[in-house]
């Protein structure tokens, strides 16, 4: 049986605006983001209530030379509303700045 995780695994590549769907990209282009960093994921999952960290060393499976992807440790919302989220928190942070 299959342990069921308690965290989600967050890759930058999600949220790309330049990548395909296919590419990786898991966010509609209405939510995508260009150039996200790990820090901007990391600070919006903060803001939204969630206990989060960066993990550098590891690489995005279909990019194995970008490194770097963030742990969420929640599993109240499903993926793709995390990940809705997420983006949304990320485009209001980078309008603040």
């Amino acid at each position: 049986m299959k342990k069921k995780r308690d965290y989600y695994v967050i890759w930058p590549a999600y949220f790309e605006i330049s990548k395909k769907r296919r590419e990786g990209r898991r966010v509609n282009l209405k939510f995508a983001i260009d150039r996200v960093k790990l820090s901007e994921i990391l600070i919006a999952a903060e803001k939204l209530g969630y206990k989060a960290e960066i993990l550098q060393d590891k690489a995005y499976p279909r990019c194995w030379w970008e490194k770097g992807c963030v742990i969420i440790y929640s599993k109240k919302d499903k993926k793709n509303d995390l990940l809705r989220k997420l983006a949304i928190m990320i485009k209001e942070l980078r309008r603040i700045k």
